[in-house]
């Protein structure tokens, strides 16, 4: 998810705007939800604040190399379901104001789990977009005009779209779901939101491409003594002692 952050940020011809959160968010996500569920019904929307963590992540914290959600169409979400021993994505198309859920491996006796745990981003982050002033930022989001949003509170769950026909599935026992999953975020990171299920019909390949791809940038990196601009955010370097946002890191020359 970082390496596509960065290419979604610096990389050249990105027609398709779009972050990521990291595997937290998940567990960000179900504490406020507790914290929410809990709280008597006139007390709850105050457990909500733009401070918090998962706020710090709409507003572009948190991560290294993250972007602020109001400038992008898709957020992508990286879910590890630790009781199952399984990972699925799920996929905030903001304009249209849905969540999609990409699994590789559509269970009868898991889906309860599952449905369960996606209403809880459902419900928890519309509340986070109007706290952290999220609307006000969006030109192409009307309340009056735009078809996903009219007369609708902002507060209100987002919809959610069960991907299933329009994605492949794994092998049943196969342990696969992890590098489905960065299929599926790449596949929409380059807009495309229906994947083919012959385009992963060997994922094996996409494993070994993956590996590939990442040992060859970190290569040449190393070999070219690159140096980047730190990809901190100004919050996440207070807390962590981290380089300042101008401040650059030298990658060392590999020894030969």
């Amino acid at each position: 998810m970082y390496y596509l952050r960065k290419r979604g940020k610096y990389g050249p011809n990105n027609n398709t705007r779009f972050t990521t959160t990291d595997c937290l968010f998940k567990t960000k996500i179900e504490r406020i939800y507790d914290k929410f569920i809990s709280s008597p019904p006139e007390q709850r929307y105050s457990v909500v604040k733009p401070e918090d963590d998962v706020g710090e992540y709409i507003l572009g914290y948190r991560i290294l190399a993250n972007v602020a959600w109001d400038l992008v169409d898709y957020v992508l979400i990286p879910v590890n379901l630790v009781e199952n021993f399984h990972w699925l994505l799920l996929v905030f198309d903001i304009k249209d104001r849905q969540l999609y859920v990409y699994d590789s491996m559509v269970r009868a006796n898991r889906h309860k789990t599952v449905e369960t745990l996606v209403d809880k981003f459902s419900i928890i982050i519309p509340l986070y977009l109007s706290c952290t002033g999220f609307y006000g930022k969006r030109k192409d989001i009307n309340f009056k005009s735009t078809k996903a949003y009219i007369e609708k509170p902002v507060t209100d769950p987002l919809d959610i779209q069960w991907m299933v026909a329009e994605i492949p599935q794994q092998k049943e026992g196969s342990v696969d779901c992890g590098v489905f999953v960065a299929a599926f975020a790449e596949y929409v990171s380059l807009g495309d939101l229906a994947i083919p299920k012959e385009d992963l019909s060997d994922i094996d390949q996409h494993r070994r491409r993956y590996g590939a791809l990442l040992w060859d940038y970190a290569t040449k990196k190393q070999e070219d003594g690159s140096i980047s601009e730190s990809e901190v955010t100004g919050r996440l370097a207070r807390r962590k002692g981290a380089p300042a946002k101008n401040e650059r890191t030298r990658v060392q020359r590999k020894k030969k």
